[in-house]
């Protein structure tokens, strides 16, 4: 009787969001964090467009650089002939620095993060491998590292090319490996706002700014890719990460993320008590390869959500 009542507020919880539509072309992953168990998820595999995404790995590169000292965060670094190009070819994602300008890895970290702007992700590039090219033969390398077999890097900004491809698992699999190795400098992900010459820039993310325990993310958007993000909350010691690509409206997209994260959380904290499903939720192996496929945690989950 316990586990039907239960059954009955997850099914009620989860069909709230039945309205919302992300579009037929969309995927997304809801992943358990704690012991990447995935919650719920449609056509996860699929390749798509990763975008601003991108600038995850970007993230990653320059962490790992930092952690290995071979950058800190107070360095200054210069905007080369080529971050200047990049930073004129979408004018919204962009500081407009021209080159020879300066910014700090720590400045640029925030640039790239808080609002997504292209030439901070090529300056941090250019200073952990010496080159964009050269950083992305890096990227490509650490991603088969990461088991991110389904996936190719061809830039630091995530700027369309269609040879730049991903999908919901893998930048999963990246986010869990942010956390896990770069604790020191997690927390810059948080960040909502930075300061630089003197102007105050505001994240457009509404996950960040607006659901409760949001503790990081990236907004992507391209014609090719549509509109994706990758958002990461915590309640209490629950964590979930969402990813969503390819969803046809921002609105929609925020919205919908907003809906897999508290699917995520009630999930998590019904099925603890009661025990339920956990036999359903498909666990994520170590080897890519070996990821099960039994099914959803609920109907309501794999079918609501239309994405």
């Amino acid at each position: 009787m316990k586990r039907f009542f239960t059954f009955l507020f997850l099914t009620s919880t989860l069909c709230q969001a039945a309205e919302i539509n992300c579009g037929a072309t969309s995927s997304y992953l809801l992943l358990d964090a704690n012991n990447k168990q995935i919650l719920s998820e449609n056509n996860a595999e699929k390749i798509a467009y990763p975008a601003s995404l991108v600038k995850l790995m970007t993230l990653y590169l320059t962490f790992e650089a930092l952690q290995k000292k071979k950058l800190h965060l107070n360095q200054v670094l210069k905007i080369s002939q080529h971050g200047e190009e990049i930073s004129k070819v979408n004018q919204v994602n962009s500081l407009n620095l021209k080159a020879g300008d300066k910014i700090t890895v720590k400045q640029a970290i925030n640039s790239m993060l808080v609002r997504s702007f292209n030439e901070a992700a090529v300056v941090l590039a250019e200073a952990v491998a010496g080159n964009e090219w050269e950083f992305a033969r890096q990227m490509n390398k650490k991603a088969r590292e990461l088991g991110m077999i389904s996936s190719s890097f061809r830039n630091a900004s995530g700027l369309h090319e269609e040879g730049q491809y991903s999908n919901a698992y893998d930048f999963a699999r990246l986010a869990l490996a942010i956390r896990k190795k770069f604790p020191n400098y997690y927390q810059l992900l948080t960040v909502k706002k930075f300061t630089y010459r003197g102007t105050e820039y505001e994240s457009h993310n509404k996950i960040m700014l607006e659901y409760q325990g949001a503790e990081g993310g990236k907004t992507g958007f391209t014609n090719a890719a549509g509109f994706n993000l990758l958002s990461v909350a915590r309640n209490k010691k629950q964590r979930v990460i969402s990813v969503l690509l390819g969803c046809n409206n921002s609105e929609i997209r925020y919205l919908f993320t907003r809906h897999l994260l508290d699917q995520g959380f009630a999930t998590i904290e019904k099925c603890k008590k009661a025990h339920c499903y956990h036999s359903r939720i498909r666990t994520w192996n170590k080897s890519p390869q070996s990821l099960s496929h039994t099914s959803s945690p609920t109907n309501c989950a794999s079918t609501s959500l239309t994405a």
